[in-house]
């Protein structure tokens, strides 16, 4: 007994140890801390992942846990973010750093969940043998860092799926065979409540799998009726086993559902489903070494990288007379399927989520990994295995991936697939197929020179592989990532000391953009440190809140981004802008805006105000309008006189004058229009904007003097018409008055920095039938009293919230509440009650 428990602590420690080792020579070949100076700043992981971390880190270190954040842009349910990005038990391990070492941190953690990889798939492995086989950490090492993993191993929150993956097959197969699905239903729950869109492929799997036991125990000639009344008993508690899944989950999938029915995503494209092929015989090369590249990440073929040795013994599989054929018909099952899944676009769709994924395709390319390594490993552990058979699979496999190269080097219109080097794809298939070949010899000596070889081969594979994949990944500098977050933290800290009033940044000097090699536009930055501003940058942001702000002028360059680019003095007061953050002479200049805080009461005729498409100053003047109930306009619109137009080297240039007769800032807006790629000069002078702006957005001018006329300079690609430049000036001193009339009736919040989710103030209205409006998007998560009174908040331009308020002091509390999550808990805890009683139930049964 004492030897068997030394085999399992050195089996269990090697299966962690090994990955652990080549993941270390990976990041060392990268240059990563503590190996050299650079960090994980790039793609997702640098734009989002990272803020998202920094506001989890600071809600667990603070004890509050908010299912709202006012650092989500203008605020948002941060339920959906989480439930997709923070859940996992492994970010805890972030809590022992600071933010200005997150970056290393997160480093330390993907290393971690790598190496747990490794742990599960040998503990999966080890049902497949009696004993302890040292053989099986070949192959669960190959599992930890197959191509799936080198190629989103960055994309942190989906490891955790595949350090699941291997105990959800071992729960399914304990259900099978023993009735026993305690274990499958623990760990599918976990799965899903720590990524759920992985954890939803891994149900389709499941089902999958669950079809592929009952295949392997079908008997020779015995008709599929029969089969599945047989198995009817075993397939009715693989169901409700799964429907106490689903309802252990509800917890965050029915809120995460709702809160993503509020994004540009809830959209099905048709096109997405149909049945047309998604790639070609090209697809061969992703089973070699290096098959796709960082650079190809947006689109590449699936990643079914899982090392040359376990590919021939997959292969091998269906070629051993040993293996049952009821059991090759069932992997048989799981292979074809799963390709499928790929290949054809209607499937592929269906298994992400009913949508195309924007980038990084062909998610469930882990599950593809999973089954080849799987069956490789259960041929390897044949004996006697037939030299002709692998003598088949080498020349099948050497065949198909030279057909692969002979596809891709035949025609270049595959910039999805990496041309490969020939010497790399014949060396490793030459040496892993004589070792292959080999495999199994009885002679003791020749046996362990025969593993070491296939150890050194296969890990220098492996380590090969990771290397060209994370090739060109441009990383960023972590000394100057730390020091750049101290002075930028120090500036908000700044900020904060002189101004305990509610207030947004829009900060365009970003500091911390010189720690990167990729453009950074500090999105998220309010994640980050724990600040408020517009900016936001996540697959959660709520769609009806974007597109308002795109109505009033605001930069957004697709569904997933808003940007502060686009503000004017309106805008500030109404979003509570307070502070512009610009950079002058590698200093950060601070500028200072008219705002009331967080709300404020207003004419009830805002209600009835409609936002109109690519009219932004109307919009604006309008809601002001309403705001002080005033017909005088607060904008006022000027002629575009032209003065001269040429042509000239494929481009128009454009020279314009604006007379002016108002004093206040003057803005240009040009709807329909890619900003990038136009030069604006004003008075001589070359105007740009603080971020590359690719669609239409507010640019400010100068501010406008009275009688001084506005020369505009316009060079773009393309023919203009001018008829369509929108100029407006600012009536300054009236803008003045209405801040001043609004002043007077502004709401004196008690508490909100505590808790995101709970703000109570005081205001006191001088006029009845006003709202308090409030710079809140609106969300049926929100209660709202006044005076103790339930109160229904009202929705006003388009997605901002408002209250009604009667005439004298009115005290008003918010409340939120994630849509959904009440009732989500309530169904995982019914759930967990019919479980308990279901237990107990069978429990009693046996004794009796």
């Amino acid at each position: 007994m004492q030897t068997k428990h030394k085999q399992a602590i050195s089996y269990y420690g090697l299966s962690f140890g090994l990955p652990l080792v080549l993941v270390l020579i990976g990041f060392a070949i990268m240059g990563l801390v503590p190996f050299g100076n650079h960090n994980l700043l790039f793609s997702d992981l640098g734009t989002q992942y990272m803020p998202f971390l920094a506001e989890f880190k600071r809600q667990v270190a603070h004890l509050n846990f908010s299912a709202y954040s006012f650092s989500l842009s203008l605020g948002g349910n941060l339920v959906p973010l989480a439930a997709y990005y923070l859940i996992s038990p492994f970010n805890l391990l972030l809590l022992l750093g600071s933010n200005s070492q997150l970056p290393v941190m997160v480093s330390y953690v993907i290393a971690l969940k790598i190496c747990t990889m490794g742990v599960t798939m040998s503990y999966f492995l080890r049902t497949r043998t009696t004993t302890y086989h040292y053989a099986a950490l070949i192959f669960s090492t190959a599992y930890s860092l197959c191509g799936f993993v080198a190629m989103n191993f960055y994309n942190l929150m989906w490891l955790d799926a595949l350090i699941l993956v291997p105990l959800i097959v071992i729960g399914l197969e304990r259900l099978f065979s023993v009735k026993k699905p305690t274990f499958y239903i623990v760990t599918l729950t976990i799965s899903i409540l720590t990524n759920y869109y992985l954890g939803y492929m891994t149900c389709l799997f499941a089902v999958l799998y669950m079809i592929s036991l009952v295949i392997k125990q079908r008997q020779p000639q015995q008709k599929w009726g029969h089969l599945l009344q047989q198995q009817a008993r075993v397939i009715w508690q693989f169901i409700w086993s799964s429907l106490i899944v689903g309802g252990l989950s509800a917890i965050i999938l029915l809120p995460a559902l709702l809160g993503m029915l509020k994004t540009g995503k809830k959209t099905i494209a048709m096109t997405s489903f149909y049945p047309t092929p998604q790639f070609g015989w090209e697809v061969f090369t992703q089973f070699q070494v290096g098959g796709s590249r960082y650079t190809q990440r947006l689109t590449h073929e699936p990643t079914l990288f899982v090392g040359t040795l376990a590919l021939l013994f997959a292969v091998l599989y269906f070629m051993l007379p040993q293996i049952r054929k009821q059991a090759k018909y069932a992997n048989g099952f799981l292979v074809i399927s799963l390709t499928l899944s790929f290949w054809v676009t209607t499937f592929n769709t269906i298994w992400h989520m009913f949508q195309q994924p924007e980038g990084f395709p062909y998610r469930n390319a882990y599950l593809f990994s999973f089954v080849l390594i799987k069956i490789a490993y259960e041929a390897s552990l044949v004996q006697g295995q037939n030299k002709k058979a692998k003598g088949w699979a080498i020349a099948l496999v050497s065949g198909l991936l030279v057909i692969g190269q002979l596809r891709l080097h035949g025609n270049q219109s595959y910039p999805q697939v990496t041309a490969q080097s020939w010497i790399l794809l014949s060396g490793y298939t030459i040496f892993l197929g004589l070792l292959f070949y080999y495999w199994g010899q009885t002679n003791r000596h020749y046996q362990k020179i025969l593993i070491t070889g296939v150890v050194l081969v296969s890990f220098g594979e492996l380590v090969t592989n990771f290397q060209l994949m994370t090739h060109k990944i441009p990383l960023g500098y972590q000394k100057q990532y730390a020091q750049q977050y101290q002075r930028q933290a120090a500036l908000y800290e700044q900020l904060s000391e002189k101004d305990n009033d509610f207030y947004r940044v829009n900060n365009q000097s970003i500091l911390l953009k010189s720690a990167y090699r990729e453009p950074y536009y500090g999105y998220n930055d309010a994640l980050l440190f724990g600040q408020y501003t517009l900016n936001n940058y996540s697959s959660t942001l709520d769609e009806q809140m974007r597109s308002m702000l795109v109505d009033l002028g605001f930069y957004s360059k697709n569904v997933r981004r808003i940007n502060g680019v686009g503000h004017t003095a309106i805008t500030d007061l109404l979003f509570a802008n307070r502070y512009d953050l610009q950079p002058k002479n590698q200093q950060t200049v601070i500028q200072r805006h008219q705002t009331l805080g967080l709300g404020f009461a207003v004419n009830r005729q805002l209600a009835h105000v409609t936002l109109k498409k690519h009219r932004p100053f109307d919009n604006q003047d309008r809601l002001l309008q309403a705001m002080v109930n005033t017909d005088q306009a607060f904008y006022t619109n000027h002629r575009v006189n032209m003065v001269h137009e040429e042509i000239k080297a494929h481009s128009y240039r454009y020279t314009l004058e604006i007379p002016r007769d108002t004093q206040g800032p003057t803005y240009l807006y040009l709807p329909h229009q890619n900003l990038a790629r136009i030069k604006l000069f004003v008075n001589g002078r070359k105007k740009k904007t603080p971020i590359r702006v690719t669609s239409a957005a507010i640019i400010p001018l100068e501010d406008s003097h009275k009688g001084q006329p506005l020369r505009l300079t316009v060079i773009s690609p393309k023919r203009q018409n001018i008829n369509h430049f929108q100029v407006a000036t600012l009536n300054q001193e009236r803008f003045n008055q209405a801040v001043k009339q609004l002043d007077q009736q502004k709401l004196t919040t008690t508490a909100l920095w505590q808790d995101n989710g709970h703000v109570t103030g005081d205001i006191k209205t001088m006029a009845s039938n006003q709202l308090l409006y409030l710079s809140i998007p609106y969300d049926a998560g929100w209660q709202a009293k006044v005076n103790g009174q339930m109160i229904k908040p009202k929705k006003v331009m388009a997605n901002m919230l408002a209250v009604p308020l009667k005439l004298g002091t009115n005290q008003v509390q918010l409340r939120y509440r994630a849509p959904g999550l009440l009732l989500g808990q309530l169904i995982s805890l019914g759930t967990l009650l019919i479980w308990l009683i279901i237990l107990i139930g069978s429990r009693w049964r046996k004794r009796v």
